[in-house]
């Protein structure tokens, strides 16, 4: 008994030692994971739309292939059979590609012709435009203006007062609805304000300040 009792002792030891060394390789394997996540988050937040170079996206991954194939190859939906064409809620269309603003709902009517149509933009620069050869009358083509995705055409014979009808595809848009609209304002106005006063001063206490003639 007494030959056999370092034995044990050594070989508890031993086990003690193995299992209190598990644990930590275990964290040490997962911690990279947690701080790719991290970073991947972070530099998504810090992402601003207007410094991307949207010529360098993977159209092909980040749209749908109907999405593609309208404002990457300049495709044409049917009319009657897309999403927007008799749709009036409140709210903004942008971009499906870069999520631009485009048109407000406000400047949507019906035009009858089957595909959404607006009288006006949402701002002046918020398309370009491109001369159009591929049928037997001329047409005037818009794109986005910051990722240049096709998004229908311009023409001259709009009921209101611009005397412009902007004819849109549906899947070249995704509309924002009124309460989200409001929900991204107040946003940016609470991160405005906290921006604002981190850049503030530090006012000087009151008791701290010496009128002329008073002294402690």
């Amino acid at each position: 008994m007494s030959k056999s009792l370092p034995l044990i002792v050594v070989v508890g030891l031993l086990s003690a030692i193995v299992h209190a060394q598990e644990p930590a390789a275990a964290d040490k394997s997962a911690k990279p994971a947690k701080d790719a996540s991290v970073a991947a988050a972070s530099e998504e937040a810090a992402e601003d739309p207007e410094k991307v170079d949207w010529s360098q996206v993977d159209w092909r991954k980040r749209l749908t292939k109907f999405q593609y194939y309208i404002t990457r190859e300049a495709g044409t939906e049917r009319p009657f059979r897309n999403e927007f064409w008799n749709f009036f809620k409140p709210g903004e269309y942008r971009c499906v590609g870069c999520g631009a603003p485009l048109f407000e709902s406000d400047a949507k009517f019906d035009s009858e012709c089957g595909w959404p149509s607006f009288d006006k933009t949402i701002i002046d620069k918020a398309i370009t435009e491109h001369l159009d050869l591929k049928m037997v009358q001329p047409r005037t083509e818009i794109r986005c203006r910051r990722c240049e995705a096709h998004l229908g055409h311009v023409f001259n014979d709009g009921p209101t007062d611009t005397g412009l009808r902007y004819c849109l595809n549906s899947a070249a848009m995704k509309f924002v609805p009124e309460k989200q609209l409001k929900e991204e304002l107040t946003k940016t106005k609470k991160t405005g304000s906290a921006a604002a006063t981190e850049g503030k001063p530090a006012e000087k206490p009151v008791a701290a300040v010496e009128t002329a003639g008073e002294k402690p």
